[in-house]
Parts: structure tokens; sequence; C-alpha cells
């Protein structure tokens, strides 16, 4: 005959089963949610205003604007900081230069980060973390050079967003022309003789657009309708994706994409929202898209965007 005692922990197995067993379905389950609907895979806080992205070796470098956005005050509170690429998440080198004003766009060539700073354009060597060039855009009257788009390690394409102005730039004589005018534009990226220009808008108001000029010939040619506050701009297979604010406030960005074969267009499906999505990148080799939210001091990291 069974005891009562006995019983009782027979019973106590049986739950102690269905627990695990329950349990595990839940991990399961959040698992596989998590997966289709957080494109968020990561983020990392502590930065200041964090603008613009690139990428160098095994790590990924961060302009952080400091206290002012946008401002054209030369407070030297701007910094640039190191993260791994790896996504490991370890404690990143939060001011690895420093001397900065109000950086924005960068781009690592043979080394040297270049970085657009309201009216300037300085090189650090990112073995030494010293400043190795510099050129001056005193006589044009610029406050937001704000992106930088590389032909090659020799000439690259400069947005001055207030004077509705890109410039061309040839770093090894450390001289400039004006290329090209157009409307306010933010984020740059050359591909396949075209480029690709987003619109910040002017005036405060959503009225930036999403348009790409043929380098050969520099028409600009509008691809989509819509208006907003466009910044950056990053290309994964035939999808061009596009950052807008949609205003100037936290909790209210997205990233969008276009399709350059078939035209469609979409939005990306975040869990949440970004304030201030900026300069963002794709790196192929990871899968790993490396935005910044300007507004929120925050960075993410997010794989692939594969709807």
């Amino acid at each position: 005959m069974i005891t009562k005692t006995e019983i009782m922990m027979i019973l106590s197995s049986i739950f102690d089963k269905f627990k695990k067993a329950f349990f595990c379905f839940l991990a399961i389950f959040f698992c596989l949610s998590t997966s289709v609907l957080a494109q968020d895979q990561w983020s990392l806080s502590g930065f200041q205003s964090p603008v613009s992205v690139a990428q160098f070796g095994g790590f990924f470098y961060l302009s952080n604007s400091g206290a002012n956005f946008g401002s054209a005050v030369r407070d030297g509170d701007g910094f640039i900081s190191r993260v791994r690429s790896d996504g490991t998440q370890q404690e990143p080198t939060i001011r690895f230069v420093d001397g900065f004003n109000n950086p924005r766009g960068m781009y690592a060539i043979q080394g040297v980060l270049y970085v657009c700073d309201i009216d300037r354009l300085v090189g650090i060597d990112l073995r030494t973390q010293r400043q190795v060039f510099e050129l001056g855009f005193d006589a044009e009257n610029v406050t937001q050079l704000t992106a930088i788009a590389p032909l090659n390690n020799q000439i690259i394409y400069i947005s001055a967003t207030d004077i509705n102005t890109i410039f061309e730039v040839n770093i090894s004589t450390g001289s400039y022309t004006k290329w090209t005018e157009t409307p306010a534009p933010a984020g740059l990226l050359i591909n396949d003789g075209k480029m690709y220009v987003a619109g910040m808008g002017t005036d405060g108001l959503p009225n930036g657009k999403l348009g790409v000029i043929d380098m050969r010939t520099k028409n600009y040619t509008q691809l989509i309708d819509n208006e907003g506050i466009y910044f950056g701009l990053a290309l994964n297979g035939n999808r061009l994706y596009y950052s807008d604010w949609v205003q100037f406030a936290r909790r209210r960005g997205v990233v969008r994409w276009f399709d350059l074969n078939s035209r469609a267009t979409g939005q990306v499906a975040f869990t949440t929202r970004i304030g201030g999505p900026g300069d963002f990148i794709f790196d192929p080799r990871n899968n790993l898209f490396i935005i910044p939210s300007v507004l929120e001091d925050i960075v993410y990291g997010c794989m692939g965007f594969v709807d």
C-alpha cells in the first residue's frame, strides 16, 4: 500500500517536471518572439549626442557632439568614442579622442579617421590618436558639415546642410571644390556611379527629400514623394535604408527603406522608436546595423533588417 508521504512525493515529482517543461516552453516562446519582433538586438548608453558611426579594424567609432547638438559654438566638448564591433558589448572607450566642438560625419581611410567638425575636416591617426590632417572651410560661411561619402582613398564628398552644398575634397592635396547644390543635404552614400542624398529639411520643417545624383551629369532625381527629416543612409543588397527623425523629439524617429530595383518602400519594424536616428552604417561582415540615437545618448546594434 502506498503511503501518504509517497503519494505526495510522486505528485511533487510530476509537478516539478511540469513546471520545468512549462518554463522551458515560455523561454522558447520568448526567444522566438524576440527574434521576430525585436530589430534592436542590443544597445549601449553613456554617450553624449552620438551622431555618426565609422568602422575600422575591429572597432566602431562614434562622434559625440556634446551638450549642444547642432550648435556652431566652439565649446570643445565634442569627442570620439570607440566600441568593439563584434557585438560583445564590452565596456566602450567613451572618450577615445577629445578636443572637438560639434563633430558629425566620419569615415576612416588607411588608418586615419576623417571627422566633420562645424566648418573643418579633421584627420585623426587611429593608432596614435593624434591629429594628422585639418582642412578649413572658413570662406564658405558653413556651420553644419554633416556627412562624408568616399569615392576612393583620395576623393571624398562632404554634405554642408546649412548652405545646401556638397563639397568634393581631395585629402591628398588638402583642397576642396563646391561640387553641387541641393536642399539641406545630410546623409550621403555613393554606389555604382550614383550619389544618394538624404535631405534633413529646411526651416525646421519635415520637408527633407530622398534623392539620387548622377555623378557624371550631376542631375538630381527625387526617389520618393514623401518628405521628412532624413539624416543617415546605408545600403544592404538592393535596399537603401534611410533614417527619419519624424520630429525633433525623443522616441519619434524611424528607419525606412527604398528598394532600388522594385521601388517598393517600407519601414523597419522596431519594438521602439528612436530619438533622432543619426548617420548609421551597415557592417556586412557581422550583418549588423549600428544606429546612433542623437537625442537619447544611445547606440543600437540591429541585425540585418530582414523582414
